[in-house]
């Protein structure tokens, strides 16, 4: 109780994120979804539910780093991920070059009142995305991928999966 007698509330605001408050939203799911001859996108239901209270927003899209899908960042992310980048030294060559294709073809976008997005014509071209195609989580981010690219890319990641399993949740159990 304070002096005067009246009791002193504290509220403590608890972020699941971090100690900065940089929340990550973990996306869940793959889902199948088509482009319609517009090159629009219908966001799946169970995604749209995730993303309600981030999609005004906007998103990013951009070519994936290593494999030949799109990347779909929610805009934080995708400011976090150039912040982190923009901190490296300002006279690295190799910076210039990381930020430059990071940034190749990298559009915002919003969804429409109908749940879509656009998705830009030549990104469509680049990573030959059909009419069917395949929307899986990559945990705080989003892959777009043509339907057929993705059922070979699972089948070749299959023989892989436990020894990266292994190596990886292993690393990172020494780390903690």
């Amino acid at each position: 109780m304070g002096q005067n007698g009246k009791k002193w509330e504290f509220v403590l605001f608890l972020d699941i994120g971090n100690a900065r408050g940089n929340f990550m939203k973990i996306l869940i799911g793959t889902y199948d979804a088509k482009l319609d001859a517009h090159g629009r996108l219908m966001l799946p239901k169970g995604l749209r539910d995730q993303l309600k209270d981030i999609e005004d927003e906007g998103f990013v899209l951009t070519r994936a780093v290593f494999f030949d899908n799109l990347e779909l960042y929610p805009r934080r992310e995708w400011e976090k991920w150039m912040k982190r980048i923009l901190r490296l030294k300002k006279t690295s060559p190799k910076k210039v070059r990381l930020i430059s294709a990071m940034n190749a073809g990298a559009r915002l976008l919003y969804l429409d009142g109908h749940g879509r997005l656009q998705l830009p014509k030549d990104l469509i071209r680049k990573m030959n995305l059909g009419k069917e195609v395949v929307i899986a989580s990559e945990g705080n981010i989003l892959q777009i991928w043509d339907k057929d690219a993705y059922e070979r890319f699972l089948e070749e990641s299959r023989e892989v999966f436990p020894q990266l399993v292994e190596e990886l949740l292993d690393e990172d159990d020494e780390e903690a």
